[in-house]
This record gives structure tokens, sequence and C-alpha cells, in this order.
């Protein structure tokens, strides 16, 4: 029977975890790749839920349908599909790490994204909490966390949920990031959606909640200017 993996990516790092005993690094020759596939070195240290990813870009003439059936046939349907950020995101979990694709459609014909694989976790990054030195309320869950450090940027996106309501993590934020000393530069309203963006010095950061099925979930975006 063919295994899929739980829908919550804790649950995927719960997993990832286990697998890695054998502490194998990840190589790129096997990561699958399409015909006319087009790809490049992606710069940067990036981290997923403390676990550092290599990263490479690339540009495929395939719908992001295609893109995804192609990884859905390739891994044997052990795959999990997930949304973040815009970004639709294909993850599997073999013995030895975690493969993540993130595709997103380019224009009619092609679609670009990036291949994303992790190797071993140190043991200072496994005992980081996730979410660690970003603002989180007492209680709430983190999902994901994702850094990013390039010569030219550093960033930071973490992805949260809280069974508080919006209002009241509206307001947590709201007078939090004011003690910490962020300024408040946009209030955006939507139905049971609210986006803030602050700065402070040559940082930003935006704060965007949506109420959904009982839940507020929070992501987090944290980046120089």
């Amino acid at each position: 029977m063919m295994k899929r993996f739980a829908k919550a990516p804790l649950a995927l790092l719960a997993l990832l975890s286990s697998s890695l005993a054998a502490q194998a690094a990840c190589d790129y020759d096997d990561f699958p790749k399409m015909d006319d596939m087009l790809v490049a070195s992606l710069g940067g240290d990036v981290q997923w839920n403390n676990m550092p990813l290599a990263g490479r870009s690339f540009r495929v003439p395939a719908s992001v349908e295609q893109v995804k059936a192609f990884y859905s046939r390739q891994w044997r349907d052990e795959v999990d599909f997930t949304r973040f950020n815009d970004w639709e995101q294909i993850l599997h979990v073999d013995k030895r790490c975690l493969m993540m694709v993130q595709v997103k459609p380019q224009n009619q014909r092609f679609s670009y994204g990036r291949m994303l694989l992790t190797n071993p976790p140190t043991a200072d990054a496994a005992n980081r909490p996730l979410g660690s030195g970003m603002p989180v309320p007492h209680g709430a869950q983190v999902i994901s966390d994702m850094r990013s450090d390039d010569a030219i940027r550093k960033g930071r996106m973490v992805l949260l949920l809280n069974e508080e309501d919006l209002h009241v993590t509206r307001a947590w934020y709201e007078a939090e990031l004011r003690n910490q000393g962020w300024t408040l530069e946009e209030r955006s309203n939507q139905p049971n959606a609210v986006v803030l963006s602050y700065a402070k010095g040559r940082e930003l950061m935006s704060v965007g909640l949506l109420r959904h099925q009982d839940v507020t979930q929070v992501l987090l975006n944290r980046m120089d200017r």
C-alpha cells in the first residue's frame, strides 16, 4: 500500500526526524527532473523548520498541475500537497531526506519555482524552538519556520495557528510589536482577515491574520529593506 503523508507540516517534520537516523546526505542527483526543465543554482542560506535546505531554481514548459502530477508519479503518491505564501508545494520524505518543490505559474505555457532538499539537522538546530525570536502569542502553535540569508537580504517567514479569535490576535500583535519598537505603517482590513505592515530601522515586518475554521492563521514575514 502506498503511504500518503499527514497533511500537517509538523507531522512531516516528525517523520523526517526519524527518517534521518542514517544521517545520509541528500543529493540532487536523486531529485526527479521533468523533460525540458531548466535548472539553476539558488543562492543563499535557507532553513525550513531549523533544517538546512539546499536549493535550485527551475523553469519548465508545463502547467502547475502537470508539475504536481509528475512528482506525484515519480514519488509514487508518497507526497503532501500544501500551499504557502502563494506557492504550491509538493513535499516528499524518503529514507534520507525531505524534498520540496515550490511552483507557481509564469504564464500560460511555463511554470517556475524552486527545488529544495534537506541535509540532516545539527543538534543545535534540533534543540532550537520553532519561531524563536519572532513574536508568537502564548499557546500558539508554530507550523512552519523558514529562514533565508543571502548577499542581498535576510528574511524569515513563520506560519502559526492561534486559538484566540481574529480581533484578540490582532490586538496582541499591535501591542507586542509597539512594545518592541516597531512602527505600524499600514493596516488592511478585510472580512475575516487583517494585514499589518511594520518598520523598524532597516527591517520590515508584515503580519497576515486569517480566521478559518475556528482558528486564526498567522503569517509573519520579516526581512531587511
